[in-house]
């Protein structure tokens, strides 16, 4: 197959699978009300529980250590960076990924931040990473961390019979129960807060003697403001949908940070 054809395959492979997430988002579309009843729901979970439910301390060593093998050299030592989507395809190339575009702005396309089409799809070939390119930077770079985390992981999950074909949307909660989801949204928190801050936002939390309010709320609280302040994310700015759904973001990702720390000391 020339050049020309795999590239129009590739588009053209993204395109339906792009349709066939946006259709199913449009059915479920989260309204505004529910993204903020998650929200709550983020809060009051037991991320401890969650994480120590879902993957094992020897099964995130072994994550974390397949991903920095191949893609994230300092992942936990340096916070990722806001990157070009020149850089992310580039990146993807590097690991043996196609890479591509797909603008979905209007309400039903922006509950899709991306996806992750394995190998063992039997649609291409090579894998295939995808981001909606009309959310803001930091979303996007936050599903490319999350989408290369599918592809770093996709052997470590091969051997539970699972396919790798995911859309990355809304809905957090879901991640919680789904090892492929959690190994991918490790890598994220790990990257969006490395060891020298999470240790300084979230050591105290380790103490026992402290009240569990306090735990789940200032120390996690701050560090969702002033990751969205470091990441450029000006909530006051956003639109409401936008908004809602990158603080359950940030919310998740925090908390996962958080439960990392305390139960298996990353």
């Amino acid at each position: 197959m020339t050049v020309k054809k795999r590239i129009s395959r590739i588009v053209g492979l993204t395109a339906d699978i792009a349709k066939t997430a946006e259709a199913a988002s449009n059915v479920h579309e989260p309204a505004p009300a529910a993204i903020t009843d998650e929200i709550k729901r983020l809060w009051g979970r037991d991320y401890g529980y969650a994480l120590r439910s879902g993957l094992s301390r020897a099964e995130v060593r072994e994550i974390v250590r397949a991903a920095k093998r191949t893609a994230w050299p300092h992942l936990n030592d340096e916070a990722v960076r806001l990157g070009s989507m020149k850089e992310f395809a580039q990146r993807a190339s590097a690991l043996g990924a196609d890479f591509r575009i797909a603008k979905m702005p209007w309400p039903s396309g922006l509950a899709v931040f991306g996806f992750y089409l394995g190998k063992d799809s039997g649609l291409e070939k090579r894998p295939l990473i995808c981001l909606n390119g009309a959310h803001h930077p930091a979303a996007v770079a936050t599903a490319f961390l999350h989408e290369v985390g599918h592809h770093v992981t996709a052997e470590l999950f091969s051997t539970r019979n699972e396919m790798v074909q995911m859309s990355r949307q809304t809905g957090y909660e879901a991640h919680l129960n789904d090892p492929r989801e959690l190994a991918a949204d490790v890598l994220v928190s790990l990257g969006v807060y490395p060891r020298n801050i999470a240790s300084k936002l979230f050591d105290n939390t380790r103490d026992r003697r402290i009240p569990e309010e306090n735990v789940k709320g200032p120390s996690a609280v701050k560090a969702v403001m002033g990751t969205a302040r470091r990441y450029g994310l000006d909530f006051e700015s956003l639109p409401d949908r936008k908004k809602l759904q990158y603080q359950a973001g940030l919310i998740h990702f925090t908390r996962l940070r958080q439960a990392l720390l305390d139960e298996y000391g990353y």
